[in-house]
């Protein structure tokens, strides 16, 4: 029996519409700058450059600050960013001020408990001093900026985060000597401490063309919707910063997005 064409024409639409429903586009948007960090695409990371595309626009995203949803907002589509071009960004409707990132997506986002850590414990120093003197830093000033621990991978154990910066409160051109900025997790590993470094900057002399970087954490967060955590760091320079995103994946880091601008 030969089909008509009404209805080859609704079968055919039909099909396009599981498609479209199968392949699910989940962008994630720097919800303080605008940056669209990256896309997941059926629980794979893609780059936000090459995947903005997918991002048509009047995506509803979920807002978060400090663990908590704090609003609902209406994104527009990817836009290059001035002065540049190679970043996207994404205008959220109503805007949320001091917000960390906006998902599109219905997960639980914080699915285990994110908790403030112990700046004074005597072994976050110690791997400051550690990493420090590794560069060329001998008996760093020790300054930890946050701990923050949780169960990044959901096996039970919790991992610490510790952010550590010692610069200039005003950033400039010119790096101090013993300036250091760096984020790094330590993890439990077959009963014995791994230290995994996110990122890092060190100036062991003073310099003039030296330009010193800060870095901060951004959050803790489900951002793809797999149950584990990823890390959302921020770094600054004197006329520029980026905002980057991390998976633990084992015992190494893997920045699995990243978007920023600065001149």
């Amino acid at each position: 029996m030969r089909r008509s064409i009404p209805l080859l024409l609704a079968a055919t639409f039909a099909a396009g519409s599981a498609q479209a429903a199968a392949q699910r586009v989940r962008p994630v948007v720097d919800a303080r700058y605008g940056f669209l960090l990256g896309v997941v695409v059926n629980g794979t990371w893609r780059d936000a450059e090459r995947a903005a595309s997918m991002v048509r626009g009047g995506e509803r995203y979920r807002v978060f600050a400090g663990g908590r949803a704090v609003g609902v907002a209406t994104g527009s589509r990817p836009e290059p960013g001035e002065p540049c071009d190679d970043a996207r960004l994404v205008k959220l409707t109503p805007e949320v001020e001091d917000a960390d990132v906006a998902v599109v997506g219905a997960w639980n986002v914080r699915p285990r408990a994110v908790t403030p850590g112990d700046a004074a414990n005597p072994a976050y120093a110690a791997d400051v001093r550690r990493l420090a003197r590794a560069h060329g830093i001998a008996n760093a000033e020790v300054r930890i900026t946050r701990v923050v621990r949780a169960d990044l991978d959901g096996n039970g154990t919790e991992e610490a985060i510790v952010s550590a910066t010692r610069a200039a409160e005003q950033l400039g051109w010119a790096a101090r000597a013993g300036d250091y900025s760096m984020v790094f997790v330590r993890k439990l590993v077959q009963g014995a401490v791994r230290t995994i470094v996110l990122v890092e900057s060190y100036h062991p002399r003073s310099s003039p063309n030296a330009v010193p970087s800060v870095f901060d954490l951004g959050g803790v967060y489900d951002l793809d919707g797999d149950g584990g955590y990823e890390i959302v760091l921020r770094g600054r320079y004197y006329e520029g910063g980026s905002t980057a995103v991390f998976k633990i994946r084992g015992t190494t880091a893997a920045r699995v997005a990243e978007s920023g601008c600065g001149a």
